[in-house]
């Protein structure tokens, strides 16, 4: 079944006075998904997200939201709710006041607000919580706040703008787990803004990488994770070995490729590459492998660095006269600093990219 697009961006830019930070965006974002953009601070991510509000006017292009054209339609009119980074709660109004507010502009009957108020505090878990004010609620009871005060408005798409940015790191870890939960229960498109990886990565459906105004790549975010498009995506999600190296043969799918000081190692690629051309070589650290014995293609080097980080341990290893090697293990107490070792890499799971 084919999934309905429920925004659209058209060839859509954005300009202050001089300066184009959105350069011809098109973006299809479909019913029902959670479409996390994703990017460094001040790539223009926010834009994006404030010209589909309402709140920023386009320069040129189109936006549709429903297949109705909303470019020029005033932001109170568009079927959008909008989360802010500081929530923008009333302070002087209780969960339950914050919560109806919305209805009761739109003079909705008491009766319907009570009856909408008590199911979607039920559906964000603040039984008990109704004539609290925000200053005493917690971080995470403050951002359910928000959201129930969004989503009971029943808007199509709900936009939120770094929402987590502020909370802790457990209570993060919690409420990407309660954002997803409640987007897929209520099916409404999210469109969610961050830099931070951890969280688009746990919660998308897809990925936007937005990088300079422009989208670097739109994948899944395992597709993103395992097969970046460009050296940007690849630098800037997750960590990643980055290596030079130079093309010697080129054949069917496949190129044979030189790195670290002539190592010679075969890897397939789908893209055109020509004999004696440079290219960066992008691997995982969790796809080194490492032993102490000598492994058969494997390449000496020595530990000079151990980060022990819970459920995993990462290692540096010198490779001498070339880089550090970035390797991920399980085993914590396997190794000490200046262990002779050997790293080997998989063919399987290097990505060539163009310089």
């Amino acid at each position: 079944m084919e999934k309905k697009v429920l925004v659209k961006l058209e060839n859509v830019s954005k300009s202050f006075g001089s300066v184009e930070v959105i350069k011809n965006i098109s973006l299809d974002i479909y019913e029902g998904e959670f479409l996390t953009l994703l990017g460094p601070s001040g790539c223009g991510k926010t834009t994006i997200l404030r010209m589909i509000s309402g709140l920023d006017d386009v320069t040129t292009g189109k936006v549709y939201i429903d297949d109705k054209d909303m470019t020029n339609v005033d932001a109170t009119k568009r079927e959008v709710n909008t989360i802010f980074q500081n929530l923008a709660l009333f302070p002087k109004m209780t969960t339950k006041e914050n919560i109806s507010f919305g209805l009761k502009m739109k003079k909705v009957d008491k009766a319907e607000i009570d009856k909408r108020v008590d199911e979607v505090i039920k559906l964000v878990k603040l039984q008990g919580f109704e004539d609290r004010y925000p200053s005493e609620l917690s971080g995470g009871q403050q951002q359910r706040v928000a959201i129930a005060r969004s989503i009971i408005m029943n808007p199509k798409v709900l936009l939120l703008d770094e929402s987590l940015c502020s909370l802790d790191l457990k209570l993060k870890k919690d409420m990407q787990i309660e954002l997803k939960r409640l987007q897929k229960k209520l099916g409404i498109t999210f469109i969610y803004v961050t830099h931070a990886q951890d969280e688009a990565l746990s919660m998308s459906d897809r990925i936007a990488i937005i990088n300079n105004g422009a989208i670097e790549q739109l994948d899944t975010p395992s597709n993103i994770y395992k097969y970046p498009k460009t050296l940007f995506v690849a630098d800037f999600i997750g960590e990643a070995n980055i290596i030079n190296a130079k093309v010697l043969e080129v054949g069917d799918n496949e190129i044979k490729v030189s790195m670290l000081q002539d190592h010679v190692v075969d890897i397939k690629a789908d893209s055109i590459f020509e004999k004696n051309q440079e290219l960066k070589l992008v691997i995982r650290p969790e796809n080194v492998r490492i032993s102490k014995n000598e492994l058969a293609n494997g390449i000496k080097g020595s530990i000079n660095d151990i980060t022990y980080s819970g459920d995993s341990t990462k290692l540096l290893v010198n490779i001498p006269g070339s880089i550090d090697i970035k390797v991920c293990i399980n085993d914590d107490n396997k190794y000490v600093y200046n262990d002779e070792v050997y790293v080997k890499f998989d063919s399987n799971y290097i990505i060539p990219l163009r310089k």
